[in-house]
């Protein structure tokens, strides 16, 4: 059960995780003493954040705290220096072993992932853009892409974008293609990278409209995000993180409202007094 402002308390979470969108216990990604060095510079410093299925994690932090580096880690786009990554209790990423080209097609089939620029390719229309990634990645017949990426373009609010090109889109469209492309890979995880921050408010909005439903859909997502209300609001949990810690770690009304570290209050202090 959540109270008034969206948050599940403490005394209806067991009840909550049957009810909202299947949450349990089951763990689905268990980052452990992850690690990343870029020569003698240690920009995320052994952070561990278990994501149960269909839970929502919200990583907020200053520029520069290692949020998307981490974030990067759990489909291997950024790979660790230290520490293993556990999909449904299997060791996928290992930061002692490199893993083949298979090994990382299957990961990247399970972890779908949106950026902060949409990376649409631009000579195609947006339900091309849709097909290329099953076709290519899932072997799918031309025939099924198309019906899947029609039916996650009107998900996505957009069917009738399907014949467009992505110049011809607005930045919150190409943002909602992109997603449906990520979608279309049939992830049971999804991950965010700030998708929002080149948007203006009212494009954003659009974005984040399409992020909550999958959340109230039951997808499982990590979200590395500005967006304090949607972290508020939509996140099970808020993980924050400084100079490449896990700083703190709670449900959102407890690291919003009333959180424990000082650099987590300081943080906050500037971000809600602006």
């Amino acid at each position: 059960m959540k109270n008034r402002n969206g948050v599940v308390t403490p005394l209806k979470r067991a009840e909550a995780e049957v009810t909202a969108g299947g949450k349990g216990e089951t763990v689905l990604a268990d980052a452990k003493a992850m690690s990343v060095s870029f020569g003698n510079l240690e920009v995320v410093k052994q952070v561990d954040l278990s994501v149960r299925k269909g839970e929502v994690v919200a990583i907020i932090g200053p520029s520069g705290s290692g949020k998307s580096t981490f974030l990067r880690c759990f489909n291997y786009l950024q790979p660790p220096t230290s520490g293993t990554l556990t999909i449904n209790g299997e060791v996928v990423v290992n930061a002692g072993k490199t893993p083949t080209n298979s090994d990382l097609l299957k990961l990247r089939r399970k972890i779908g992932m949106c950026f902060q620029s949409f990376n649409l390719f631009p000579h195609l229309t947006a339900v091309e853009n849709i097909d290329l990634a099953q076709v290519s990645a899932l072997g799918r017949s031309k025939r099924d892409a198309r019906a899947r990426s029609m039916e996650l373009l009107k998900r996505v609010g957009l069917e009738s974008k399907a014949d467009t090109k992505p110049a011809r889109c607005s930045g919150g469209q190409q943002q909602r293609i992109a997603i449906a492309r990520a979608l279309a890979l049939d992830p049971e995880m999804m991950l965010f990278d700030e998708p929002t921050s080149a948007l203006d408010p009212e494009l954003g909005h659009e974005v984040l409209a399409v992020m909550r439903e999958l959340a109230n859909s039951g997808m499982t997502m990590i979200v590395v995000t500005h967006e304090m209300r949607f972290a508020e609001n939509v996140a099970d949990r808020i993980m924050f993180m400084a100079d490449g810690k896990a700083v703190e770690l709670g449900e959102p009304r407890q690291v919003l409202r009333s959180p424990v570290n000082e650099r987590t209050q300081k943080f906050l202090s500037m971000v809600f007094d602006r």
